[in-house]
Formats: structure tokens, C-alpha cells, sequence
């Protein structure tokens, strides 16, 4: 019978069991970004006008817009993050975020049943947002 301490794999693996962790814990221990990084789509719902050319420039199809509803949509686990969208906006209504959004550590639901990641602004009812304005300027 061979001696299986003279086996080549014991060495590494005692040496594993006393030595730290190789890898960073993740969820746990984040790496601060470095500078040049990307990090999530934001948007503004004050300035869009809903034209679609972000929704159509995405290579990943990561935004969805209904310009009828006026909802403009985002899976950002579906999102690579190019900032192509960011490049296209006429209205400077999407820039690059510097912090990345928290990570999901397990499946969770959102309040309409969607999946984490999803996140969704509904603009206000052009006739609304005039009479509001309207209202303002009067006072």
C-alpha cells in the first residue's frame, strides 16, 4: 500500500487548510472599483422624451420604452454596461453611475412579480405635467 502522505496533492491541501482564503468572499468583502470603471445606468425621467434610440441601440436589448405608456424599463442583469445607450441620449437623460448596484444574494420578487435587477420609471402624463407647471408659474 502506498504511503499517502507522499501522494502529491496531500502537501497542497494541508497547506490550504491553514493559509486564507485564495479568493475575496464576495458578497461580503467588495473590491473598491478602480478608476475608469463602469458602473449602472441612470436615468432621469424629468428631461426624456421617450424616443426609443436607447432602446434601440442596446446590443444587449437591456431597455425597453413605451412612449404611449411613458415607462422607460432597465434589466440590469441583462445589461453589459457598454454606455452605448449613454453615448446616444439627445436629451442627456441616461449617465454612467459610479457604484454598482447592490448584489442579490438570493432570488427575490419585486412588487409587480419582477426579477431582481428590474427597474422600471413611469414618466408623468404630458397634460399632467403641463397643468402642474401651469399651477406653479400662477403661485
Amino acid at each position: 500500500m502506498a504511503n499517502p502522505l507522499r501522494l502529491p496533492m496531500v502537501p497542497r491541501a494541508l497547506r490550504n487548510l491553514v493559509s486564507r482564503p485564495a479568493t475575496r468572499r464576495y458578497p461580503y468583502e467588495i473590491r473598491p472599483r478602480f478608476e475608469g470603471a463602469r458602473g449602472t445606468i441612470e436615468f432621469d425621467v424629468e428631461t426624456c422624451n421617450y424616443c426609443m434610440l436607447c432602446m434601440r441601440r442596446c446590443p444587449a436589448a437591456a431597455i425597453t420604452v413605451v412612449r404611449e405608456d411613458r415607462i422607460w424599463s432597465i434589466e440590469h442583469l441583462t445589461c453589459i454596461g457598454c454606455n452605448v445607450c449613454v453615448e446616444v441620449c439627445n436629451k442627456n437623460s441616461l449617465s454612467m453611475a459610479k457604484e454598482s448596484k447592490p448584489v442579490h444574494t438570493h432570488a427575490e420578487v419585486g412588487p409587480q412579480g419582477q426579477r431582481p435587477g428590474h427597474e422600471e420609471w413611469h414618466g408623468p402624463d404630458p397634460a399632467i405635467a403641463a397643468a402642474a407647471k401651469a399651477a406653479a408659474a400662477a403661485t
